[in-house]
Order: C-alpha cells, then structure tokens, then sequence
C-alpha cells in the first residue's frame, strides 16, 4: 500500500506540472539565457548560436528603414529566449546604426539609441530562422506601459534603463563597420558620432533654397550640403559626390556639386551661381 501511495503521488506531480507548463504560451523550461552579467553593467558575449545571428540579421534587416547609406551595424544583448514548438521569442535590447563615407570618415549617418525589443521567430525543416515579428515600445506617453507588456517582469529594471547598455552596443557597432572595412580594402576612421561639416560660406536664404533643391532632384539629393564629399554605392558601383564653393570674376559665389569615379572621373557636374539669394544653374 505504501508503494502504491508514493506511486499515485508521483503521478499527480506530474500532472499539476504539466498543466502548468502547458497553459504558457512558451515553455519557462525550454528558457535560454544567451548572456550572463560580469558584474557590472555589462555583458560578455557566449558561443554564437543560431538565435543571435537570427537576431543580428532580423536588427539589420530593420535597419534599412533608418534612411540611405552604405552599411547597416548593429548591437544587441539577449536578455532571454523562450521557446515553445517551433517558435523562438528573443527578449533583447537593440541598437541601429547606419554607417557612410562622409569626407573619408566612415561616419555613423542615422540610427537609434538602445531600444528594448521583442522578436519572433519560426524555424523550419532545415533549422532555418525566419522572422514572425518584431516588436519595439510604442512612442511617447505609451512607451513605459507598452514595453512592460512586451517583456517578462523580471526584465522590466532593464529595459526600462536600456539606455545604460548602449556603450556596449555602439561598440559592437563600431567593431562591424571596422570589418566590413577590412572586408572592401578600405582603411579609415570609424565615427560613432555627429562629424563638424564645412558649411557652405553662402547666406540663410540661399541656404534654404539648395537645401529645397535638394530634395526635389535626384542628383542633388545625393550631393552633400556641406562643402566636402560623401561615397555612395549604386548597382555595386562606388561613386563620390562633391560640393565645392568658388567665386566669379565678379565675385559672385558658385556652388559646383559633381558626382564621380573613385579615379576622380566626371560623371555629371552642375554649377550653380548665387543671385538674389537663390541658385541659378549656369552649367
């Protein structure tokens, strides 16, 4: 009887344990963590699995809507997965950044702040990861409320102080745009921060009508408004664009903005002169 009482016992256990599991909707037992903290705030990095580089390709891929420029980094620290089937949700905090050359500075162009953010993703037959869903905190007034929603309790000190881990997030930045140099033979200085322009020596009103002019013309949307270059890649073709600022005889001011080859070749120039405070293209 003593046996039969542990035995009944035992199977009880087992029931209540898996109507507890069960009713979530991913499996705490199948929770795995991807960092673990040093110590201080923060984090070291374990063996790359597929879940991170999923989460790194998903941040990139969402980095493309950050604007133009030539290379998409990003940083993340994986609070935790869960896992239930073959979904994966990964609890993260993310960072963008969009990297250009600017006057030979590989300069960080647009981008975010550390951003607390939720991923789904599926795996197929092969093991393969595709992105179901990424989740960031709605904006304003709904952000603190929207983000504990997205998030475990037990992360909400973290996300709700994200912005501490985005040192070790721009340096994971910085560490992608210095490989993707070494990967096209470029050696340069890479800038995660704001890098002082040469403004154009023309007055506010002339100004504001080039900057008009160049959101409305494709060529001279892609030259700088600034007096030095900028490198763009088209259809796998580099190509610099540069604005320049000289005088007529008369000591009128022109603007001469001219998009070329890595071997200093033409391919189009325009020169504008300044007249009553507007451009006046004269070539």
């Amino acid at each position: 009887m003593r046996k039969f009482s542990i035995f009944s016992l035992l199977i009880v256990a087992m029931i209540v344990a898996m109507f507890f599991y069960g009713g979530n909707n991913f499996k705490t037992k199948d929770a795995r963590p991807i960092l673990d903290e040093n110590g201080s705030s923060s984090y070291e990095r374990k063996d790359a699995t597929h879940v991170e580089t999923a989460v790194s390709e998903a941040i990139k891929e969402h980095g493309k809507t950050y604007g133009k420029g030539e290379y998409v980094a990003e940083g993340h620290i994986i609070l935790d997965t869960e896992q239930k089937g073959n979904k994966v949700k990964a609890y993260t905090i993310a960072s963008i950044g969009v990297f250009e050359f600017q006057d030979g500075i590989f300069a960080i162009v647009s981008g975010s702040g550390a951003i607390p953010t939720v991923m789904t993703f599926s795996i197929d037959k092969h093991g393969q990861y595709k992105l179901v869903a990424y989740e960031e905190p709605l904006d304003g007034e709904a952000y603190v409320e929207s983000m504990k929603k997205m998030f475990p309790k037990k992360y909400e000190s973290k996300v709700l102080n994200a912005e501490k881990y985005y040192d070790e997030l721009a340096k994971q930045q910085e560490r992608q745009a210095q490989e993707y140099l070494k990967k096209i033979g470029r050696h340069a200085k890479v800038s995660l921060s704001y890098v002082e322009k040469q403004p154009l020596n023309i007055s506010v009103q002339a100004m504001n009508h080039f900057l008009r002019m160049l959101s409305s013309d494709p060529f001279l949307n892609e030259c700088p408004d600034w007096l030095g270059t900028r490198e763009v890649v088209e259809q796998g073709i580099r190509y610099v664009y540069e604005t320049s600022q000289s005088k007529t005889n008369d000591g009128r001011d022109v603007v001469t903005l001219r998009k070329m080859k890595e071997d200093g070749t033409v391919i189009d120039m325009r020169q504008y002169v300044i007249e009553e405070n507007k451009l006046k293209r004269i070539k």
